[in-house]
């Protein structure tokens, strides 16, 4: 199977998010860390985002309107403070989780004549120039570092550490 070690990966900081998620209000998961940043919300509706959107272009099947989700969640949006903008807390959860799977079956059965080819993200082609640079990116060190985000928001509303 490829990518067993960054699939590993991905499912320990599936877990790790979860324990970022136990316990937080809903109430609270809009709003921003700081003026210009991110909220809970926006991070695991990027991440959801991210999972399905790689995926479809690969051969999964996006279980989500990437149209609509794209301008909400994609780099480059601007996140906000306000519920209304987006979908329900409880809808958020399960594209994010719902994503996981799909991605994973997806990268699990890609060939190595994709992985070898030229990565088509422009922007990351430079840095990540292969396809299976860019999975392996984004299996691992996006998520990690969206999870420092959710991990620093905590920490600024008081939470303590989890490791």
């Amino acid at each position: 199977m490829a990518f067993e070690q960054e699939i590993t990966v991905y499912r320990f900081q599936a877990g790790y998010a979860e324990m970022l998620l136990d316990g937080l209000d809903a109430d609270k998961a809009f709003s921003l860390i700081c003026d210009g940043g991110v909220s809970p919300a926006w991070i695991i509706g990027h991440l959801g985002f991210v999972s399905n959107n790689v995926a479809s272009r690969f051969g999964g099947e996006s279980k989500i309107d990437l149209e609509a989700w794209g301008k909400l969640f994609s780099g480059g949006s601007t996140p906000t403070a306000d519920a209304s903008d987006y979908p329900s807390w409880d809808e958020l959860l399960g594209v994010y989780r719902q994503g996981h799977e799909v991605f994973i079956a997806t990268i699990s059965g890609i060939g190595e004549d994709v992985l070898s080819a030229e990565n088509p993200n422009e922007r990351m082609r430079q840095g990540l120039p292969t396809v299976e640079d860019f999975l392996s990116f984004v299996a691992t060190g996006h998520v990690a570092m969206h999870l420092g985000q959710l991990s620093t928001w905590r920490r600024v509303q008081g939470q303590p550490p989890l490791f």
